[in-house]
């Protein structure tokens, strides 16, 4: 009743009011332009609501993503380290085959050639002796010729054993190394996935606070938060990259020679997001909930 009165009588003496604009106005015009920066800081609430609401959409989307491609890998990784089990289970089976058949033919070859030469030894005592028949003689060489052969055959044989050994040991080996750059490549994957996703739900966060032009008086520490997200993006980021490549050295190594087992385990830090202050959570959880009403 008292606001309608003061209308009416301001808009009867409108062109002859000298009176002060105090309480509700400094000076003519305050009220007007109070409600105008009011709807324009309107527009921008709807718009950062709207922007807000779109990139949580989105990084929602991408986050199911890295959750289903990590989940893969895991299988993956779980699958390629069984096989490589079985791999090494029987590159160690065919080695020590192969160390059993060539220990045997050695041991064969030693007994043949022990043999020999107490053959030749006898051949030519006997050679040099001229009381011997030639019968004697003629069975000697006979016997020398065949034990030669028989060498000679045995010899054959032991290079197409040590032969196959070592195309099947040559064959063992590079299955085992494939198995153990897959295992490497998965495991370098899990954990980049790892990292993306972090750095995905970083930069998510990042980009709103940014949106936020707040009052610095009810947000004092939204510049410190910034910086601090910032270090922290950055720091996911030189992760990934250092995870990368030590996998990708890893995996040369392997290439090159080296057993996986042999390698010291790549170490990814588990990083943890930074602390905004209790003013800027209250604030974003406000603004929020303001918007969405």
């Amino acid at each position: 009743m008292v606001m309608k009165s003061f209308v009416s009588w301001n808009i009867t003496h409108q062109e002859v009011n000298t009176e002060p604009y105090d309480p509700f106005e400094a000076q003519q015009g305050d009220i007007l332009q109070i409600e105008k920066e009011y709807q324009v800081l309107q527009e921008q609430l709807k718009e950062a609501c709207e922007n807000y609401e779109q990139r949580k959409l989105k990084g929602s989307e991408e986050t199911r993503d890295l959750e289903e491609k990590l989940k893969r890998n895991l299988e993956e990784n779980k699958i390629s380290k069984t096989e490589l089990d079985w791999f090494l289970e029987d590159l160690e089976k065919e080695i020590k085959k192969w160390q059993q058949e060539k220990k045997e033919i050695q041991e064969s070859l030693k007994a043949l050639t022990k043999k020999m030469r107490k053959v030749l030894n006898a051949s030519e005592t006997y050679a040099q002796k001229i009381d011997g028949t030639d019968k004697e003689h003629e069975l000697l060489l006979d016997q020398s010729l065949e034990i030669s052969n028989t060498f000679t055959n045995e010899i054959m044989k032991v290079e197409e054993c040590i032969k196959k050994g070592k195309e099947n040991y040559e064959e063992s080996l590079q299955r085992a190394v494939a198995a153990e750059v897959s295992v490497l490549e998965n495991w370098k994957d899990m954990e980049v996935y790892k990292l993306q996703f972090m750095e995905s739900q970083a930069g998510g966060y990042l980009k709103n606070l940014t949106l936020r032009s707040s009052d610095p008086a009810t947000y004092p520490d939204m510049e410190s938060d910034v910086h601090s997200w910032e270090l922290f993006l950055s720091k996911v980021r030189k992760e990934i990259e250092k995870a990368k490549s030590q996998y990708e050295e890893q995996i040369q190594a392997v290439k090159n020679g080296s057993r996986l087992s042999e390698l010291s385990k790549v170490q990814v830090p588990e990083l943890s997001f930074p602390v905004c202050s209790t003013v800027s959570l209250s604030h974003l959880s406000f603004l929020f909930t303001f918007l969405c009403v």
